[in-house]
């Protein structure tokens, strides 16, 4: 799973005016087909009004509004066949904890925001094979490339600001405006109360997703793993890699197990199917062949996730040879320096 709140990019070099430009970006695939909290096949039209004049107090210069992506990996996009109204319910619940993270108390319908689900990217400069010159930049990446897309406004929703007010739920003399982009993080004393901690915001996404959907994620698929790798300690990696090592041990033992008790149905069924035909059982017969095609159905969902934590794990091990291939050329530039 990757979340992602970029701070520039298509549509975002002007976030302190319309986001009608990134709205207009992201209408590349299909027209409208917005949705929000509660709101379904919104028009784009509607989607720029609504951000656009939920604002007050800010500055010129002031964001008025953020972009947040959420990119579910190929596995996780297998586990729910990749459906579309359970990616709307995963964004729904993933703006709930945006909503939470801030610390203010507030929820998913305190804010003002929109997603559009969309199904290719491409290949950009900030993709290693494209700098390594084996993707040509603009050309499709293979394979389930869906991901959503969130739209939300910097300010409260100020419909339920000003309800909350007339109803004495606060006190507040202004709404909050809210910046995920912010350097504070859980701050108690100043000017700046709460903040938003960004990796705790992924991690939470990422629970979201395994709890709505049952989703058992693997160590070297987590966020907890991948921001390690990259940005921990060596003693970190380590431990890191240790406990990754063993999981892979336990997963190929269960894998064996599976196989095992796999094998034993199906000769126990053969030989079900064999007594049923030759006594012209047709009801034993009938409750054979749909065992049967149980476990068909299980030996491919089994062999789909078997792939798709494959694809994972060259993932994983793809993010580790660039950090060390990094890590040599900074060691190489260091020395050419005399540092």
């Amino acid at each position: 799973m990757m979340t992602k709140i970029p701070s520039s990019g298509k549509g975002l070099s002007s976030r302190s005016g319309s986001c009608g430009g990134l709205a207009a970006y992201l209408e590349k695939e299909q027209l409208g087909q917005w949705f929000g909290q509660k709101l379904e096949n919104v028009a784009g039209y509607q989607v720029v009004a609504e951000i656009d004049a939920n604002k007050r107090n800010l500055g010129i210069t002031d964001d008025k509004y953020y972009q947040i992506v959420l990119a579910p990996s190929k596995a996780e996009l297998a586990h729910i066949g990749a459906d579309v109204e359970s990616l709307k319910a995963f964004t729904r619940s993933a703006m709930e904890q945006y909503a939470q993270n801030f610390g203010k108390g507030i929820e998913s319908k305190d804010l003002v925001w929109y997603a559009k689900i969309e199904h290719s990217r491409s290949y950009d400069y900030t993709d290693r094979s494209v700098q390594l010159g084996e993707q040509a930049k603009g050309s499709l990446k293979l394979g389930d490339q869906t991901h959503i897309h969130v739209i939300v406004s910097r300010t409260e929703n100020l419909r339920e600001y000003k309800q909350g007010l007339a109803e004495g739920l606060h006190q507040r003399k202004n709404p909050y405006h809210l910046s995920p982009l912010t350097n504070h993080k859980g701050t108690t004393k100043g000017v700046v109360l709460g903040g938003f901690e960004r990796n705790g915001f992924s991690q939470r996404v990422e629970q979201c997703f395994d709890k709505g959907f049952g989703y058992e994620r693997s160590l070297t698929e987590s966020f907890r793993y991948l921001h390690g790798m990259k940005y921990g300690d060596e003693g970190l990696k380590l431990e890191l890699q240790q406990a990754a090592t063993l999981e892979r041990s336990q997963q190929r033992e269960q894998a064996r197990s599976l196989a095992l008790a796999t094998q034993q149905r199906q000769a126990e069924l053969q030989a079900g199917l064999g007594q049923a035909y030759g006594q012209r059982d047709s009801r034993a017969l009938s409750q054979a062949l749909e065992q049967a095609e149980q476990i068909r159905q299980q030996q491919a969902l089994e062999r789909q996730r078997e792939e798709a934590h494959k694809i994972e794990l060259e993932r994983t091990q793809r993010i580790q040879q660039e950090q060390r291939l990094e890590h040599g050329m900074r060691h190489q530039r260091d020395q050419g320096l005399g540092l």
